[in-house]
């Protein structure tokens, strides 16, 4: 199993302010990395300073030596800018390296969290969010907040240098050559910030249209049926082509500005040369300046003034990757739970595995009701006990409490004498095998599919004797590859009933003391359906057992019926007893009967 690193510290997330937290969150994921990141950063965005700085020198000596006609000093000054370019060029080489390097790990850890995040989200927050922003968010928005460690901030600190490292340099030529280029870069910059709300504007909104495409594709993925069932794929088509037309206007408008901010930045470096050079003509005229000088000081002005333009526009380049990383931390923090550091149910309680259940009550996420009222009942250990009453009452909503799909205090529920609140989701879960009338399959084998129930290790007798006991092994053997052969993506290469048997293969493998049922045979014809159930009533002697099911035949024999209406326990005892009872098990009974 993948060795998942911890999570970075959350604890002080509310003294950030606004959406730059999540900047300086992102750095969380580099921390392991960031003294050669930084070093690497460093040599890279140096860059930008010293070859200027370089070519400054050299114009400066090479026009010297030619004014003094000195040849040899000619060649020296090439020689020595040759070497310098050389170890300048080896030191960037090393400094894109090994941030690259740094990068890529710290955008690994951050994938990994948010696998891991995915996994451990509650089943509400899970399922209230589409696929397709999960999708986005593990491959465009991670992708886009990697930028966060990468060009616009490495552009952003090549500008601070080159401000700090050339304005240095021309202060000590003269003072009014470095106000001149640092008046200019300080227009520059006023005029660039122009440009800069509404690119990161875009940039966000391009993110945002980004995630409603992905979305639009995996309907047209995930609901190909329906679309061709209602001939809906007019429709499909069309809300695809909404969003991508929205996304080409952004694409237009962000070239736009772009256009009118690349023309200013012409504009000010010819400026910036306009200004130095008539500024530095006249130092020279009136002997306040050499004349070599003047060549410098040209080369280093025009790296102060674009450094100042161009921190606007990198300033412009993080806000995408920012607001990627508040798209990316919303599902990292959701699935950031409690830790599951103890094994839970470790060992068998004296009442062995009997459930308590004691004035539950639950409620929805943002739902004003309740969906389940003060229910109150227990099941013995091997006993089985039947849920019933009609579509709504919440019986599948009580049963996924049980196994611990919702993350509440104080759910009522206890098992073996070992509250639900005492132990860990992981170390509840090991306890029970759930099998639900969706019965998810993943896009392998049909012997991996059933394997998943035992952690995918389970010996491939545990897997046929699992398969025969869920009447799966006959149409299993008659497939071409058998137990080898793929189920497809969600299972698509099977049919509803032989999906519905591998689903409960599955559970069966899982060494797990309490059986799981929410409507498993709903998918299967009279006889499969009858073999089941005898297979259920087998596993009663070694099982604690739930089940909910439409045919109310089936659970005749059950030691107990608790019948819910309206989230609330309505009545409870045997079949023969509600049925002298004459109440909603009664009416519903004598229903299905007719």
């Amino acid at each position: 199993m993948a060795n998942y690193p911890a999570l970075p510290d959350e604890r002080n997330d509310t003294k950030s302010k606004g959406d730059g937290q999540y900047f300086f969150k992102m750095f969380r994921f580099m921390k392991p990395y960031m003294i050669p990141y930084s070093l690497g950063m460093f040599a890279y965005s140096s860059q930008g300073f010293a070859f200027p700085l370089i070519v400054a020198l050299f114009a400066s000596n090479i026009m010297a030596a030619i004014l003094a006609l000195d040849t040899s000093a000619v060649m020296m000054s090439g020689v020595v800018l040759i070497a310098m370019v050389v170890g300048m060029m080896c030191v960037l080489a090393v400094g894109v390296y090994t941030y690259i390097i740094c990068e890529v790990k710290a955008i690994r850890d951050l994938k990994l969290h948010l696998f891991r995040s995915f996994i451990n989200n509650s089943l509400e927050s899970a399922s209230s969010k589409h696929s397709g922003e999960g999708i986005a968010a593990i491959n465009t928005d991670a992708n886009t907040a990697e930028q966060v460690f990468g060009n616009p901030l490495s552009v952003f600190l090549s500008c601070v240098i080159t401000i700090i490292g050339s304005s240095i340099t021309v202060f000590a030529i003269d003072w009014r050559l470095g106000l001149s280029a640092i008046g200019v870069g300080l227009l520059s910059f006023i005029v660039q910030h122009r440009f800069t709300a509404p690119l990161a504007k875009v940039g966000k909104e391009q993110l945002d249209v980004n995630a409603a495409s992905v979305k639009a594709v995996s309907n047209m993925f995930s609901g190909a049926m329906a679309i061709r069932a209602f001939n809906m794929q007019h429709k499909a088509l069309l809300t695809l082509d909404e969003e991508t037309k929205k996304l080409k206007s952004l694409d237009f408008k962000r070239a736009f500005i772009t256009m009118w901010q690349n023309l200013f930045t012409t504009v000010q470096g010819w400026l910036t040369l306009v200004v130095v050079f008539a500024l530095g003509g006249w130092l020279v005229a009136t002997g306040q300046l050499e004349f070599p000088m003047l060549i410098m000081a040209p080369i280093l002005c025009m790296g102060i003034a674009q450094s100042f333009s161009r921190i606007g526009t990198a300033y412009a380049n993080l806000q995408p990757p920012i607001a990627a990383s508040k798209r990316v931390f919303a599902i990292l923090e959701a699935g950031n739970r409690k830790p599951e550091t103890r094994e839970g149910l470790a060992d068998k309680k004296a009442n062995g595995y009997k459930i308590d259940i004691n004035n539950m009550s639950f409620s929805y996420l943002g739902a004003e009701s309740e969906a389940l009222k003060k229910i109150s009942f227990e099941v013995k250990e091997n006993e089985m006990v039947a849920l019933v009453g009609e579509s709504g009452s919440g019986k599948s909503t009580f049963l996924r409490a049980v196994i611990g799909m919702y993350e509440r205090d104080n759910l009522g529920i206890s098992l073996g004498g070992l509250r639900y609140n005492d132990s860990t989701t992981k170390g509840w879960r090991k306890n029970f095998a759930y099998v639900d009338q969706s019965c998810k399959l993943f896009d392998m084998s049909i012997k991996e599919n059933i394997a998943m129930g035992a952690g995918g290790e389970a010996s491939d007798e545990t897997v046929i004797n699992a398969a025969k006991k869920s009447a799966a092994h006959e149409f299993i053997e008659g497939l071409e590859g058998g137990y080898d052969a793929p189920c497809g993506e969600k299972g698509g290469t099977l049919s509803g009933g032989q999906r519905q048997r591998i689903a409960i293969a599955r559970a069966l493998t899982k060494a797990a003391p309490v059986l799981v049922f929410d409507e498993a045979t709903s998918a299967l014809d009279r006889d499969s359906e009858r073999y089941i159930m005898d297979t259920i009533h087998f596993l009663r002697k070694d099982h604690t057992i739930l089940i909910t099911t439409h045919n109310l035949e089936n659970i005749v024999s059950a030691d107990k019926i608790v019948v819910m209406d309206d989230g609330h326990v309505a009545e409870v005892g045997t079949h023969a007893e509600l049925i002298l009872k004459k109440g909603i098990y009664h009416r519903l009974y004598n229903q299905q009967a007719e």
